[in-house]
């Protein structure tokens, strides 16, 4: 089976913690990624609210504040189960501590005899990937976004669309270091040609690519007590090209 490269990070919010105990969905979001970019456009995001059929206990409500009243016009989870599918289809799903989430949603859907979400995606667990990557410390999302330095203060209630964008953000800063600084593995010998500089095509990088990249060199300079080798290289390059526009 040909990899499923369309990611999508998704939460729930339930009516509980038990969904073989008659807890239910109440809550998706989904946002799929364009690339490794979480983009703001309307088809990127899903929001669904579902009547679970039955009380949202106080306890609950106290979590994410989704009532029972708020939820008594919202559709069935039957008559939004193809709008969910046919988004998430043939995507790879990004989910922290994905056996809860995955648990409700195959619970659902054999409710409807549709199988298991399984049958539809392939499932990344960013819990297990952050305890590989970063052995030792917290992995809850809160701990994830602080680590990362990325901003949660919305995050006063839990909801499945905030905690979906929180999640997406977190999956990229999880998954966008470089394994290894090492060659031991390429045969050095038979490396491609370095093509012509006048066969290369330069992309500028936008202004917001460039605040994100000191976003990042910000983040590592913090926490390596450090200055990134990066700003030591590029300082004279900034010098000597403010030195050729004076004409100096």
């Amino acid at each position: 089976m040909a990899a499923r490269t369309r990611l999508i990070t998704l939460d729930t919010e339930t009516t509980g913690l038990n969904a073989n105990k008659g807890d239910r969905i109440i809550e998706i979001g989904c946002v799929a990624l364009d690339g490794r970019v979480m983009k703001s456009m309307p088809e990127n995001h899903l929001q669904l609210f579902v009547n679970p059929e039955r009380e949202v206990p106080e306890e609950a409500v106290a979590i994410h504040g989704i009532t029972t009243e708020f939820l008594a016009d919202k559709p069935k989870f039957a008559e939004i189960a193809d709008q969910f599918l046919d988004f998430v289809r043939d995507s790879t799903l990004v989910i922290h501590n994905a056996a809860f989430d995955t648990g409700f949603l195959n619970m659902e859907l054999a409710r409807l005899g549709r199988g298991a979400i399984e049958d539809y995606c392939d499932v990344i667990d960013t819990v297990k990937l952050a305890k590989k990557l970063l052995p030792g410390r917290a992995v809850s999302l809160d701990a994830l976004c602080r680590y990362y330095e990325i901003d949660n203060s919305n995050r006063t209630l839990h909801g499945a669309l905030l905690d979906a964008e929180l999640l997406a953000e977190v999956y990229i800063a999880l998954t966008r270091g470089q394994d290894t600084l090492t060659l031991v593995n390429e045969d050095i010998d038979n490396l491609p040609p370095m093509p012509k500089y006048e066969d290369c095509v330069v992309i500028r990088a936008t202004p917001e690519e460039l605040a994100e990249h000191e976003r990042i060199l910000d983040i590592c300079e913090k926490k390596s007590k450090s200055t990134p080798a990066w700003r030591k290289l590029g300082a004279p390059a900034e010098e000597t090209a403010e030195k050729t526009a004076a004409g100096v």
